[in-house]
C-alpha cells in the first residue's frame, strides 16, 4: 500500500499529471512483452506520471546499493518524475534496441528493465520485468552499451514500488 504524505498529495492534486487507464496499461504490456507488476499499475492509474520533489517536504531522495565483486557501495539518488506511457514505451524501445541509426553502441541496458522515471539528470529509475518483476533499480545513465566500460552496474533501490515510494525522503537543499 502506498503511504503518500499529505504535502506530496496536495502538490499532485494542485498540479495533476495524466493518469493511465487500462488502454495505456495494455499498450505498455504489449510493447514490453510482459505483464506489469500490480504496484506499478496501481500507482500509474491512481496518481499518474507525477513530479517528485516539488512538494513542501521535497520528497525525492532514495538510497541505492551497487554490489561490486569486491565491495558494496551505498549511494544516494533522486527521482524527478515518472514517465507517461508514450515516453516510457519510446524510452524502452530506444534503450533496449540492438540497432542504432547513429552508429552508437546499443543496447544501453538489458530488456528486462523498464525505464519508468528519471532523476534530475539523465539517470533512469528502472522497474524490473520478467523473472523478478517489480524490483526497483537505478541506472546512472552511461554513454556506453551494456557490458562495455563501466556500464555493467545497476543500483538496487527497493523490492517493489510500494517500498520505493514509501521510502522517499526529503532533500534539504530543495526545502524552502
Amino acid at each position: 500500500m502506498f503511504k503518500i504524505p499529505e504535502a506530496m498529495m496536495a502538490y499532485w492534486k494542485k498540479y495533476p499529471e495524466p493518469k493511465a487507464g487500462s488502454f495505456e496499461v495494455a499498450r505498455i504490456e504489449a510493447a514490453i512483452g510482459s505483464p506489469l507488476p500490480l504496484p506499478y499499475i496501481e500507482f500509474i492509474t491512481q496518481y499518474g506520471s507525477v513530479v517528485f520533489g516539488r512538494d513542501t517536504e521535497a520528497r525525492c531522495l532514495f538510497n541505492y546499493i551497487i554490489n561490486f565483486p569486491d565491495r558494496k557501495e551505498i549511494r544516494e539518488g533522486n527521482i524527478a518524475f515518472f514517465e507517461e506511457p508514450d515516453k516510457l514505451i519510446q524510452g524502452y524501445k530506444i534503450l533496449t534496441t540492438k540497432e542504432s541509426k547513429d552508429d552508437e553502441d546499443f543496447p544501453k541496458f538489458p530488456a528486462n528493465y523498464l525505464p519508468i522515471g528519471n532523476d534530475v539528470g539523465q539517470g533512469q529509475i528502472l522497474l524490473e520485468i520478467g523473472e523478478h518483476a517489480g524490483r526497483i533499480w537505478y541506472w546512472p545513465e552511461k554513454e556506453w552499451a551494456w557490458g562495455v566500460e563501466d556500464n555493467t552496474w545497476l543500483g538496487f533501490v527497493a523490492n517493489d514500488l510500494y517500498e520505493f515510494i514509501n521510502g522517499l525522503r526529503s532533500d534539504p537543499d530543495l526545502i524552502t
